[in-house]
């Protein structure tokens, strides 16, 4: 009986996809994402955030101002790359059982992006974190997609939809990813944005672990 209901699930999941329903969602002027129905975000003078549920995994997206306080310069190409390694380094430190795999550039239209996952062990599986940043537009952009190893299959698909639907507005160019300290004069003070994306990043995974505790918890109950 329960081969045959895990045989059905298997065959009803790539309907199940197609039922959920993914609409545009503007993020600002510049930028633009699809995103599945029923999102929550937050959007302040000082910080966007929003959450999103699809069928196997969890989207995060935020958005940062520039600060000239402690925002670095990004005058040319070679500093624009060393931005996103000090990025991808800070992620890395703010799990002690994560690495960084599958590291690699990227673009959006003329845009230089940087696309990395972080594999976390949570010792009751494997966790992967799915991310791309970009940095344009005087902020930083960072859209993550997360998703437990054993839905591999079926989370991979969806994190390709939901990366691949990031637009740019075509006005935006490649010079829009340096930054302007006259322009980002008055910009909010952002000084804390790596604690929030730690913060909800971790919130977003202990749900995830309280999934997979369940479901095993279940499983051993029946």
């Amino acid at each position: 009986m329960k081969k045959l209901i895990i045989l059905l699930a298997i065959y009803f999941i790539p309907f199940l996809s197609l039922a959920q329903t993914w609409d545009t969602f503007r993020i600002d002027s510049a930028v633009s994402v699809s995103l599945p129905k029923g999102f929550t975000k937050t959007d302040t003078k000082k910080q966007f955030s929003l959450v999103a549920r699809s069928l196997f995994g969890t989207i995060l997206i935020f958005k940062i101002p520039d600060n000239p306080q402690i925002t670095p310069d990004i005058e040319k190409s070679r500093h624009l790359k060393n931005y996103y390694e000090n990025y991808i380094k800070s992620v890395q430190q703010s799990s002690n059982s994560g690495i960084i795999i599958d590291e690699k550039d990227n673009l959006i239209a003329e845009l230089k992006v940087k696309d990395f996952t972080l594999k976390i062990d949570t010792g009751s599986g494997i966790l992967l974190r799915n991310f791309r940043v970009l940095h344009a537009n005087s902020a930083t952009y960072t859209f993550e997609f997360l998703h437990e190893n054993v839905h591999m299959e079926f989370a991979v698909p969806e994190r390709n939809k939901f990366l691949n639907s990031i637009k740019v507005n075509e006005s935006i160019r490649s010079s829009d990813q340096y930054t302007n300290q006259a322009d980002n004069s008055e910009s909010p003070d952002n000084s804390n944005y790596m604690i929030w994306l730690i913060l909800i990043g971790m919130l977003a995974i202990g749900l995830i672990i309280l999934r997979i505790l369940f479901k095993k918890a279940h499983r051993t109950d029946l």
